[in-house]
């Protein structure tokens, strides 16, 4: 039963959120993609992903997809600028194939053996078909960069001290399916794990939120100059 309803939350996830770009009106596309909020978020509870399921619904649909309505209905669109935006939507189709086939690649490339192959040695993939594990690809520079990053952070800590640390490593680090069972919630799982081994992604994180509140400052200063000037 917890599998139909993980598909059926899955295939809703999905379907709703290609509603959502290719939905003219702006209005349905945020509803759209609180269906998408809500469906991921119930797949999480099922999976019992609790603490970040919740989260789901209080950050994204209580407060961020609230505040899209807000900006759309304030905005006040017409109804004839929508149609005539509506052409554009195709001119993007290529783009949007060449991104999701770059992501789909790189996505299974990065998949352990653990995940690929079956009990008994039989793969997903058809006999003869051999994936290692950590196959590195010209998209794993970013990432590599960012784990030396880390590990300068850290001040280079020994084997000793990364042990402290080996049982988050383990259980979320996705080039290591193999997981340990460890005593850590999944607060302290997400934290210890954002502030060591994810800490330069959270200051890159932290640097775009700071140009995304700086930003509009600046372009609501120039239009208030053009404005006056006018």
């Amino acid at each position: 039963m917890n599998n139909l309803l993980l598909d059926l939350l899955a295939f809703a996830s999905v379907f709703s959120s290609i509603l959502v770009i290719t939905s003219k009106n702006p209005v349905v596309a945020v509803i759209y993609l609180i269906s998408v909020f809500l469906n991921a978020a119930g797949y999480l509870l099922i999976l019992g992903v609790g603490f970040v399921g919740i989260s789901y619904i209080i950050l994204y649909v209580g407060a961020i997809t609230v505040l899209f309505l807000f900006v759309l209905m304030s905005i006040n669109i017409k109804l004839t600028d929508i149609l005539e935006a509506g052409s554009q939507y195709t001119k993007n189709i290529p783009l949007a194939f060449t991104i999701g086939i770059l992501f789909s690649y790189e996505l299974i490339s990065h998949f352990p053996r653990s995940v690929i192959s079956l009990q008994g040695g039989s793969n997903l993939y058809g006999p003869g078909v051999v994936l290692e594990e950590g196959n590195f690809t010209f998209f794993s520079y970013p990432v590599e960069l960012f784990k030396t990053l880390n590990q300068s952070f850290l001040g280079g800590l020994n084997q000793n001290d990364m042990a402290i640390f080996s049982p988050v490593y383990s259980s979320l680090n996705p080039s290591s399916m193999d997981t340990k069972i460890s005593s850590f919630l999944q607060i302290e799982s997400l934290g210890q794990e954002l502030y060591t081994h994810g800490a330069s992604w959270l200051i890159l994180c932290s640097l775009i939120l700071l140009l995304s509140l700086v930003a509009p400052i600046f372009i609501s200063r120039n239009n208030n100059n053009i404005s006056l000037s006018s």
